[in-house]
């Protein structure tokens, strides 16, 4: 350690568990590092599981306080660190200030969440020495997730080995900031983490619109399926929560839990706010189910009766002329068992004039659709009507919602189907309910 450095203890209040489970306050001393007079200290965040409805771990984060007890923010220290070309000292300092200070307040079987730089993040060797520098502290390395910032200018095989590194140490991996800057899935694939930090700008109410609530959980759908837990950080709105809740996060982090502070979170102080944004949510579902249901029902029916009358020989304008009446009815098409069109599409009252721009993929009649969902689950299910989520038809520039049934049309099994304009079908849902 160079002359500069030189560790003090500071009295800190710190919360400890009561054998009841009760929050108690005590003093405990909190071990600071010193470089060039400002004495680095370690904040807390509490991090949340959303299902478990409290507390699973939290965010050690650095602060520094100068010889007149100004306070430095971590961006003027690590801009510092980085003028004066002591930013690998500082990100080890910072590590052996957290470790040294948390061991003693954080509460059993919760995790440590750790950031580290890159470049100390790959260099060889490193994953030992922190998980020796953990076992010294008190804490196991399985206690500890390790936060690495994926940047574009990162060598991403690096960071890849070095992630297997120290997942073999014990440790947890966590990439942090993730949505922005360079940040992308091929790359998050590539390093495998165990838990991904969704980038604040994701999840800001204030810049969502329709595309984004829809992307939202999709994105969080993804790193599920790639084995990945997913936090969604920046919350500071019960909108932001309501968002994390409805993309399915795992865990929460933000101020409307509380700032980062030298003293743990009171315990429960979160649990209002789940019990609030479910309940709002099981609402909300139930509304949306009873809307969707209200807004179909004359289709399905329509659907129903246009496949009875297709079985009993009605040729497809006959069968389907009710249902091509109603206003959100863009066509109905009618498929064979390998999931091409056996007789030509028929525009509905919903149809809209063809655009030259996507005049490429106008023409459905040349395709091939038996590996659709709705044509597969119509097969899983004859003489039952199946409704799709809302997509992008690939025949137009337009979302759309499309009900199938399976049916029998001269000795041989049939789809019949009909694409709907799921906008229309959204704008006229609050006059029926």
């Amino acid at each position: 350690m160079s002359p500069t450095l030189r560790s003090v203890a500071s009295g800190r209040i710190a919360r400890a568990g009561a054998d009841s489970g009760a929050s108690v306050l005590t003093v405990l001393p909190q071990a600071n590092e010193v470089i060039d007079g400002i004495a680095l200290s370690t904040h807390l965040q509490p991090i949340y599981s959303l299902p478990h409805q409290r507390e699973v771990g939290y965010e050690a984060l650095l602060r520094g306080t100068s010889a007149d007890g100004a306070t430095i923010t971590p961006f003027d220290l690590f801009g510092r660190a980085i003028i004066s070309g002591r930013l690998a000292e500082l990100d080890r300092m910072s590590h052996h200030t957290h470790l040294r200070n948390a061991a003693p307040r954080l509460p059993d079987a919760q995790w440590l969440f750790v950031n580290i730089n890159p470049s100390t993040f790959t260099d060889p060797g490193y994953a030992t020495r922190l998980a020796s520098l953990a076992r010294d502290a008190g804490l196991t390395p399985e206690r500890l997730v390790i936060e690495v910032l994926e940047s574009g200018g990162s060598d991403v095989i690096d960071l890849a080995r070095a992630t297997r590194a120290y997942r073999a140490q014990g440790f947890l991996v966590a990439v942090d900031d993730f949505g922005a800057g360079h940040s992308n899935i091929d790359r998050l694939l590539t390093l495998k983490p165990d838990i991904v930090k969704l980038d604040r700008s994701l999840v800001k109410a204030q810049s969502r619109g329709h595309l984004r609530d829809a992307l939202m959980p999709r994105l969080v759908d993804l790193l599920h399926e790639a084995g990945m837990f997913v936090v969604a950080e920046g919350i500071e709105t019960s909108d932001d929560l309501m968002l994390a809740a409805r993309s399915n996060v795992d865990f929460v982090q933000g101020f409307l839990f509380g700032k980062p502070a030298a003293s743990l979170a009171p315990r429960d102080i979160a649990t209002p706010l789940f019990e609030h944004v479910y309940d709002t949510l099981a609402q909300i579902r139930r509304t949306e189910r009873l809307a969707t249901d209200l807004v179909l029902m004359p289709y399905r029916a329509n659907l129903s009766t246009a496949a009875r009358r297709l079985s009993s020989g009605a040729s497809t304008e006959a069968a389907c002329a009710d249902l091509l009446a109603l206003p959100c009815t863009i066509s109905c098409f009618f498929l064979d068992q390998g999931g091409r069109e056996f007789m030509p599409a028929l525009p509905g009252a919903g149809a809209k004039a063809p655009s030259e721009r996507f005049a490429p993929i106008a023409d459905a009649s040349t395709g091939r659709w038996d590996n659709r969902p709705y044509f597969v689950d119509a097969h899983a299910k004859p003489q039952e009507v199946i409704a799709s989520a809302p997509y992008l038809s690939v025949t137009g520039s337009s979302l759309c919602v499309t009900l199938t049934i399976a049916t029998q049309r001269a000795g041989r099994t049939i789809v019949a189907g009909v694409d709907l304009d799921w906008r229309r079908l959204v704008e006229a849902a609050p006059a029926i309910l």
